[in-house]
Parts: structure tokens; C-alpha cells; sequence
């Protein structure tokens, strides 16, 4: 209403003060009597009114409009009324629609013919690194081989990561939620990662029942808790002696503790350590750090309804724990 008023304000001015002046002229000329005057401010009041109120109907619609914006795209095909100014509007919002959805389909493709070419690149990769493995343990035990493993084992981490990265965007496609026996499937994950801890001489200890299920997905949950172990492994060394995996319960949660007795993490870091890319003092000076593996365990117990605590102390070591809802 604010804005219609200001834009119709300067022509009911402006019309008054023309009738005003014709008035006061007729007045002067003798055209028209006293009592003449005030029936024809009323008569012409009464039919200006009825025109701002008839306009101010026919065009609420489109002032709503540039009074309040518009909050998303959909609103770009609201119905602004018949007046000429809300057909108007309306064909130019939804001209706008239509180049803004074009543009979000072209740049949709792009993105998904990007994914796709990550995803087939990777794919391609791990299969010569599947295959120098092979080739290499013909020669185990050779201290060229280890070497050479060492930056294997590095080479397929940081392909998985970038392949489970690459599948965030599409995560609801990809996930399936069922019951996960996380004590089988964290063995199974220090198992495979026997050549990280046998590197930075730490010893594994898992203090899970055995008999623990959570409502999770299989895949997604493997990763990020390998995640946590790789970054409490690789944390650790020269600091601590132990990487500890345990559980425990409240009224609304099992937890998974997965505790290092590393280098920790400084207080300014903390609040940032989910962030992406982010690697603070630690990955400055260990080196070889994406900042990108706790943001994807965050991102991915988010989508999973998990939530994940983090605790450190410097030269303490740090606990990361992921809670499961009862």
C-alpha cells in the first residue's frame, strides 16, 4: 500500500492542483458560482477515489511484489492480477523463470558430466594401483617394496576420498539404511589399515561389544569411521602408544569413541575442523593433509541423522565420536 501511495501521490496532486487553479479561474471569469465549487471538489473526489481504489485492486498483486521481492524461483510464476502493469511483470518474471532454469539445467550438466568423469577417472585408476599391488608382492619384504606400498596405500586413499566426495551431491541416490554390526566391520577396518598402524608403531585396541548393531548405512559408515582412524593414526605418531575404538550408552544414544593419544588439536581449530579444506596447524605441519576428511564425516553423518562430537587436548590426543539415535 506504502509504495502504491507514493507512486499515485505526485498525479493526485497534481490533478487537484490543476482542478483547483481551473476552479479559481471559473471563479474569477464569473463561469461558476460559489456553491458550484464545492459540488464539483466533491463529485471529482468521489470519482478519483473510485479510480486509486480500482487501480489499487487491479494492481495489489504486483506492489505485493515490489514491496516484499521475491523468495524463491517459484514465486516468479504467481498470477499478478489483469491490469497491464501485472501482465507485465509477469511476463518479464517468467521470462526470468525460464532463462533461470535453463541456465540451472545447463550448469546441472555440467556438473554431472564432472561427477561422472571423476567417478570413471577414479575407477580407471584403482586399476593399475590394484594391479602394482599385485606386482609388488612378489618382492615383499625388499625394503623398496615397503617404500613403494607406503605411497600405494597413500594413492588409494586419497582416491576413495575424492570418490565418496564426489558422491555427496547425490548422497540420497546412494545410501541404504540397515543393521550394521559395527564390531565386525571395525575389525575388518584395522585390519585393512594394518600397514598405517605397523608404520607409525601404534597398536589398536577395540573395546566394542561384539554383539553391537546400529540403523546406519553399511558403506557411507565404513568410510567415516576409517576416516577417524587414518586421522588418529596418523596423528599419533611419535606422540602416543594407543588408538582405543569403544562404545558406550545413554538414554538416547550409542556412541562410538574413537580416542588417539596423538599431538591434539589447539583450541582456535577445534570450532573449524569440519570446515572444508581446513587443515590448521596440524596439517601445516605434518603435511600431506586435504582438510577435506572430517568435513565429510560431518556432511555424511548429517545426511545419515548421526551427530559427531570432537574433543582434543594438546599433546593429550583427541576423541571423535559419532552418536548413533536409539
Amino acid at each position: 500500500m506504502k509504495l502504491f501511495m507514493n507512486e499515485y501521490k505526485g498525479y493526485i496532486f497534481t490533478y487537484y492542483a490543476g482542478l483547483i487553479i481551473t476552479l479559481t479561474y471559473c471563479k474569477l471569469m464569473n463561469f461558476i458560482k460559489a456553491s458550484e465549487i464545492i459540488y464539483i471538489l466533491l463529485f471529482n473526489t468521489f470519482i478519483v477515489s473510485g479510480f486509486i481504489i480500482y487501480k489499487y485492486i487491479t494492481t495489489k498483486r504486483a506492489y505485493e511484489v515490489f514491496e516484499k521481492g521475491i523468495e524463491n524461483l517459484d514465486e516468479s510464476l504467481l498470477d499478478l492480477g489483469k491490469s497491464p502493469i501485472g501482465k507485465n511483470v509477469s511476463n518479464v518474471l517468467n521470462q526470468q523463470y525460464n532463462q533461470y532454469r535453463l541456465e540451472i539445467q545447463k550448469q546441472n550438466k555440467i556438473h554431472d558430466d564432472h561427477l561422472t568423469f571423476i567417478n570413471h577417472w577414479i575407477h580407471q585408476m584403482k586399476t593399475p594401483v590394484s594391479v602394482i599391488n599385485l606386482l609388488l608382492q612378489e618382492y615383499e619384504g625388499e625394503e623398496i617394496s615397503s617404500n613403494i606400498q607406503q605411497e600405494l596405500d597413500k594413492i588409494d586413499k586419497g582416491l576413495n576420498m575424492a570418490m565418496y566426495f564426489a558422491r555427496l551431491d547425490q548422497f540420497q541416490k546412494d545410501f541404504s539404511v540397515e543393521k550394521v554390526n559395527l564390531y565386525n566391520d571395525v575389525v575388518e577396518l584395522v585390519n585393512k589399515e594394518r600397514r598405517l598402524f605397523i608404520k607409525n608403531r601404534i597398536i589398536p585396541k577395540v573395546e566394542l561389544d561384539k554383539d553391537l548393531v546400529v540403523y546406519s548405512d553399511k558403506k557411507w559408515l565404513r568410510f567415516i569411521i576409517e576416516q577417524i582412524i587414518i586421522n588418529g593414526v596418523k596423528y599419533s605418531k611419535d606422540y602416543g602408544k594407543y588408538l582405543t575404538i569403544k562404545n558406550r550408552e545413554d538414554d538416547k544414544y550409542i556412541i562410538i569413541e574413537i580416542i588417539d593419544e596423538g599431538i591434539g588439536i589447539s583450541k582456535k581449530d577445534i570450532k573449524r575442523v569440519f570446515e572444508p579444506f581446513f587443515t590448521g596447524e596440524n596439517g601445516r605441519n605434518f603435511g600431506e593433509s586435504t582438510g577435506m576428511g572430517l568435513y565429510i564425516v560431518k556432511t555424511v553423518c548429517d545426511n545419515l541423522g548421526h551427530e559427531v562430537e570432537l574433543k582434543s587436548k594438546i599433546e593429550k590426543g583427541t576423541q571423535v565420536s559419532i552418536l548413533f539415535k536409539k
